[in-house]
């Protein structure tokens, strides 16, 4: 499924003279549609960031992709989840999305920071948050796969 168009017309759901009535394989196949539908933007979301300025799409996604295991993102964790080595590389990051709202900081002393997406502003981030946990894979966890392949042979 590559287009929203395709999934739109496939289950006829443009159409308001029938109803939407799935058998359990069409539920399945509906599903395994939505999933690539979804998979097929966080690819988009994924191209974007590394054109969004200063890494701050980067910052954006990992920041959805911790809220869902950790309580307290710090700056390092998102440095660790985008495994960039420097955080003075993020720093431009840190200070663009603050300023245009995107995220909030609350800083705890002056070398630790709690960071988290602006959902209260942003309520767009909720649908970005769920779709990222779901199907981004970090590059953190590609250098961890990559290190499970190696250590296997």
């Amino acid at each position: 499924m590559n287009s929203i168009n395709d999934f739109i017309e496939k289950y006829n759901l443009d159409s308001f003279d029938e109803v939407l009535e799935l058998t359990s394989s069409d539920k399945i196949s509906f599903l395994n549609d939505l999933n690539a539908l979804l998979k097929t933007i966080c690819r988009i979301f994924d191209k974007i960031t590394t054109v969004f300025s200063l890494r701050g799409g980067q910052v954006l996604m990992s920041l959805a992709k911790l809220q869902a295991s950790e309580d307290v993102i710090s700056k390092t964790d998102v440095m660790n989840c985008l495994n960039i080595d420097r955080r003075e590389k993020l720093i431009h990051a840190f200070d663009f999305l603050l300023e245009h709202n995107y995220i909030e900081i609350k800083k705890k002393t002056s070398k630790f920071h709690m960071v988290k997406l602006n959902e209260g502003d942003n309520p767009d981030f909720k649908l970005f948050r769920e779709i990222i946990q779901k199907f981004w894979i970090s590059p953190e966890e590609e250098k961890n796969k990559t290190t499970l392949w190696g250590d296997v042979k």
